[in-house]
């Protein structure tokens, strides 16, 4: 798909933000657990003054409509593993994978093929049906969301737990308490700097006419 690179500002795994994603060992959980994905194209109208999560755009390559990201959000967030699916044309919308999800993916293939291909009907079916309810109720509002919460207990608590099974599982370290305690500050302040910026970015508003 060809699109208008002066009305809309394009993401794709090139962005700084998409690539952090794309590399970041944390994500595993967000993608391979709880089904949180990052579609491969995004566009974000740069003549919209609206706030970035409002003016931003996930196409469809199939249709080549352009679904409002928020259709995606909230309580509708998770769950993807497959992709998302058009509200247009019920087509899946390819999304990235995080390179340590696809390591993990390769090495427990002949686990999660099969189950794969037998529920992914049934997946897309309760899609569907997850994107009607979504269709009839107002679409958020950025200011709904409360970043520095998210931020600081979901997003630092998520990596905290992660990294201190990982180093268990894969460094031998054995399980310690107290210093997986002392490294919960550092995760807690990590994730309010990720609450905080994302707070500003996602109400940072565009200018009509000129760039966001």
């Amino acid at each position: 798909m060809q699109y208008d690179r002066n009305r809309f500002t394009i993401w794709t795994r090139r962005h700084p933000l998409i690539l952090f994603w794309v590399l970041f060992p944390a994500a595993i959980l967000n993608e391979l657990i709880l089904g949180q994905r990052i579609p491969k194209v995004m566009l974000t109208d740069k003549e919209s003054d609206k706030p970035w999560m409002e003016r931003t755009y996930v196409p469809c390559p199939h249709c080549e409509t352009l679904n409002d990201q928020r259709l995606w959000a909230k309580w509708n967030a998770l769950g993807h593993w497959f992709g998302f699916v058009c509200p247009s044309c019920d087509q899946i919308i390819p999304c990235l994978w995080n390179v340590f999800s696809l390591a993990v993916l390769a090495m427990t293939f002949p686990m999660w093929y099969f189950p794969a291909r037998f529920f992914r009907r049934r997946w897309l079916a309760y899609e569907k049906k997850r994107l009607a309810k979504v269709l009839e109720r107002p679409l958020i509002q950025v200011k709904a969301i409360h970043w520095l919460l998210l931020g600081t207990f979901c997003f630092s608590g998520l990596s905290w737990v992660l990294f201190e099974v990982w180093a268990v599982l894969y460094y031998g370290r054995e399980w310690d308490l107290k210093t997986m305690l002392e490294n919960l500050p550092i995760w807690m302040v990590t994730g309010f700097g990720w609450g905080l910026w994302m707070h500003f970015f996602m109400n940072r508003k565009g200018r009509k006419g000129g760039r966001p």
